[in-house]
């Protein structure tokens, strides 16, 4: 049970790190007009990755409690 801890928080390790260099990355910098231009087709697939990832999380803590 307790390699489900490390699990999750490897997990979420290899997010921030993959949040940050996207974050920094030059091509972020320069930007991407068509990208700007798809603001409520960008947001649906946001939240739909989001929804989906704390339904996963919460599975997960769930079985660490069970």
């Amino acid at each position: 049970m307790g390699w489900m801890y490390v699990v999750i928080i490897v997990m979420v390790i290899i997010a921030g790190i993959g949040t940050l260099l996207v974050g920094t990355s030059r091509q972020n910098k320069t930007g991407n007009p068509s990208y700007d231009k798809r603001t409520k087709k960008n947001m649906v697939g946001l939240t739909v990755m989001y929804a989906a990832s704390i339904v996963v999380i919460s599975v997960l803590v769930a079985m660490i409690l069970d």
